[in-house]
């Protein structure tokens, strides 16, 4: 039950008064919201004191300056959207000493918090929670941003900074375009080769992009090809964003090949994710974890040159079978209601196909029920069956006798629906 929510000087209790969904409302635990807001929130520890109206104005001010910041640098004059017109104020549970010795300045322990009062889990969160902690002393905690599920497209997210921040640093707003990217999925520019201390990208940090309150840089900051790719992979946040390697990449312009994304976060009280293991063996550096929320599925793809296009920290390659099936057993973080997933079997057309797949559910008193029994006519191919729900699945491939089995990723669905997605979506 959410308690500790106030708009503006008036406690509310009931959650459709501020305009949030209620908990548990009909998405479930595992389906992701189709799509995704900022929502502002002066996150209060005990003892602290509340936000004024000046604090509160000031945010929206350079939250809406940020909007259209975003739009001017994105195609369209695309932007991401506001959950609210004005700040929520959360009382928190604890003192900000707490959260000072938890890990990450208390970031998980935040999110976490507030999920539970919210009554959501860190899938079905519709938000990007821009939490500016009140503490007027010193400035902790530091600004930072990451999405709950890493990756792009995943879900929603979370925006640190503190009240001191927002009272004293003139760079205030350039630091929360910056937040903002990281939240959406953006990396720092130097994990493509960039300079972090110049370089035009707004996820640098070069000094000559800093705001001096409502003024800009000496620079403005821009999102470079590599920023633009990324957020047009976040369709939740920006709907209809499109990104053109022809038209967006200038002609001096070297695009790197590879999309980096985040990782997830560690969210107190909300399990990680999907586990899943095998007696089927993890050959030629691979592992199993690859394939369930893994950095992204890489095509099944043989160049023309015979180049072998198996990559270990993406793919799962099984030992040499005797019969040809190997077998995985999968654990997801809640009961989910599946009716499809998509088996990404083979590598460089050639290698390693499964043929067969056999899924199984878990039913009580732990017998498997098998839900499915299909020959695989591609290897991208999804295996269809009737709704149904389960936390523990197994999922029996068949092979060649006598060979391995690689698969380059799962995808799961409910529906239409992705759950649980890679953290660069897949393009089978």
């Amino acid at each position: 039950m959410m308690a500790n929510f106030y708009f503006g000087n008036i406690f509310l209790i009931a959650l459709a008064a501020i305009g949030l969904p209620s908990p548990g409302f009909a998405s479930g635990e595992s389906l992701p919201p189709e799509k995704i807001e900022v929502l502002p929130i002066f996150f209060v520890p005990q003892g602290k004191p509340d936000p004024s109206d000046a604090q509160k104005s000031l945010l929206m001010r350079h939250l809406k300056w940020c909007q259209t910041r975003y739009s001017e640098l994105l195609p369209e004059k695309t932007t991401f959207s506001m959950a609210a017109e004005e700040p929520k104020v959360y009382k928190a549970k604890n003192k900000l000493e707490f959260y000072k010795l938890r890990p990450e300045g208390g970031a998980p322990d935040m999110a976490g918090e507030l999920l539970d009062g919210l009554g959501m889990t860190r899938y079905n969160c519709p938000y990007i929670f821009f939490f500016v902690v009140m503490n007027p002393e010193v400035d902790f905690p530091g600004g930072g941003g990451r999405p709950f599920n890493g990756g792009y497209n995943t879900g929603g997210g979370l925006v640190l900074m503190s009240s001191f921040s927002l009272d004293n640093h003139p760079y205030f707003q350039s630091t929360i375009e910056h937040e903002l990217g990281h939240s959406f999925g953006l990396p720092h520019v130097d994990v493509y080769g960039y300079d972090m201390s110049a370089n035009p990208s707004i996820m640098s940090y070069d000094l000559k992009h800093r705001t001096r309150m409502f003024e800009q840089g000496e620079v403005p900051a821009v999102f470079m090809p590599e920023d633009l790719r990324g957020l047009a992979l976040n369709q939740r946040a920006f709907p209809g964003l499109q990104f053109d390697p022809v038209e967006d990449v200038p002609t001096d312009y070297k695009l790197s090949d590879k999309v980096v994304s985040l990782g997830p976060m560690k969210i107190t009280g909300h399990p990680d994710g999907v586990s899943v293991k095998t007696v089927s063996g993890e050959a030629y550096e691979s592992k199993v974890a690859n394939i369930v929320q893994g950095q992204r599925i890489d095509p099944n793809v043989r160049t023309a040159d015979g180049v072998v296009h198996y990559d270990p920290s993406t793919m799962w390659h099984s030992e040499k079978t005797t019969d040809g099936w190997v077998s995985l057993e999968l654990e997801f973080p809640y009961e989910v209601e599946l009716s499809g997933m998509i088996i990404h079997s083979q590598h460089t057309k050639t290698y390693n196909a499964a043929h067969k797949a056999n899924v199984s559910v878990k039913a009580e008193a732990g017998v498997l029920e098998q839900v499915a029994e299909q020959d695989l006519v591609s290897h991208d191919d999804m295996v269809r069956f009737s709704p149904v729900k389960g936390r523990y699945w197994q999922i029996d491939l068949q092979g060649k006798p006598a060979a391995h089995v690689t698969l380059r990723g799962l995808q799961f669905f409910a529906g239409d629906t992705e759950v649980f997605p890679p953290l660069e979506p897949a393009h089978p």
